[in-house]
């Protein structure tokens, strides 16, 4: 009788599982981060993915782990920056400009509407999201008040514009992008009517 052939490990690795459920996330949505679609789309089989996972769960939790620490790993680089307030406005509008980050984002929306533990995990990095805005409003010179409401406002755009932008690829502010918009915006909320 012949040995049984050992037990290879997939030359696919856990990232390469993670990443491809971040493209299908985005693309498509929670519900479509499945091992079989991740598999067919990795042409690998599912046994590939039980070598890494226990379950789609393992992977789904991954993801939101995940995306949750890149999150706060950034807001901790930005707030560790010695540049002035304009140069982290920027660096903040660009992140949110960002279309392959606008899709994930809206995804994320998306996925916490259906998921409570989602829905805490994204409710919490909205606060810090916002608290970053507020505190960079605040070097501009606003009130903490102004900075708060304005913060909420700039916010909101950013919001609308990823789920807009993720829906019409022919969605365009104007002249501009959100960039331009989102500094036009605070440049008209930082005069002294507005403070």
């Amino acid at each position: 009788m012949a040995a049984a052939a050992p037990i290879r490990p997939s030359p696919l690795q856990p990232e390469d599982w993670i990443q491809a459920g971040f493209s299908q996330l985005s693309a498509h949505g929670v519900e479509t981060v499945r091992v079989e679609i991740l598999a067919r789309n990795l042409g690998a089989t599912k046994g590939s993915f039980y070598w890494h996972f226990k379950d789609r769960e393992e992977l789904l939790l991954r993801l939101l782990l995940r995306w949750e620490d890149e999150e706060q790993r950034w807001l901790e680089e930005a707030a560790a920056l010695q540049s002035g307030a304009a140069a982290r406005w920027a660096r903040f509008v660009a992140r949110c400009a960002d279309p392959e980050r606008a899709r994930l984002e809206a995804a994320m929306y998306a996925w916490s509407r259906q998921d409570e533990r989602v829905a805490s995990r994204v409710a919490t990095l909205e606060a810090k999201r916002r608290a970053h805005v507020v505190g960079v409003l605040r070097n501009v010179g606003f009130t903490l008040s102004a900075a708060e409401k304005w913060s909420e406002v700039a916010w909101l755009i950013c919001l609308g514009w990823m789920d807009k932008t993720t829906r019409d690829p022919e969605f365009r502010l104007g002249h501009h992008e959100l960039g331009g918009f989102l500094s036009d915006l605070i440049l008209a909320a930082s005069a002294p009517a507005h403070r």
